[in-house]
């Protein structure tokens, strides 16, 4: 047994291996169809305005934040990456936008449930506490996503 898998019981005397990278193979082939589907398009015009709007923020990030970190020799791939793991938001008005779609959502689902029409505030504050962070998490990832995806042409517009 390697030393990334773990080894699951799921009947006695019966053991399925299990790799940390299922997730993560998994995760990746969502957001590979999601992106060719054109689910991430804003997100990449998104992007790049980003990468427009903070690039001298970024190259500082990368000469003087990246260096305390000891990270001597340092790209822009890497400085960019960081700094959107730094920020950990794009665009705030397009994402507290998804954000509160996906709140929608979750509303009209619990008034399906529940054949009535629920507290859209408990709906709301339950999405929140349960759901906002690992929604952030996958919108961070998705970014990044992006970014790998068609990294020549953000790096290029770091450099413009």
């Amino acid at each position: 047994m390697q030393q990334d898998e773990i080894m699951l019981s799921s009947a006695p005397g019966e053991t399925t291996k299990f790799s940390q990278y299922t997730f993560m193979s998994d995760e990746l082939k969502k957001l590979s169809q999601e992106y060719c589907l054109g689910r991430y398009a804003d997100l990449a015009k998104d992007l790049e305005q980003f990468i427009r709007k903070n690039k001298d923020a970024i190259k500082k990030f990368k000469s003087d934040e990246l260096k305390n970190m000891g990270v001597d020799a340092s790209t822009d791939e890497l400085a960019i990456k960081l700094y959107i793991l730094k920020t950990r938001s794009i665009n705030p008005a397009t994402e507290i936008k998804t954000e509160l779609a996906e709140i929608e959502k979750e509303i009209w689902y619990q008034g399906e449930k529940t054949k009535t029409s629920p507290d859209r505030n408990k709906v709301a504050m339950e999405w929140c506490k349960l759901h906002a962070p690992g929604w952030r998490d996958n919108w961070v990832f998705a970014a990044l996503y992006v970014f790998e995806h068609d990294k020549p042409y953000y790096l290029n517009l770091l450099n413009q």
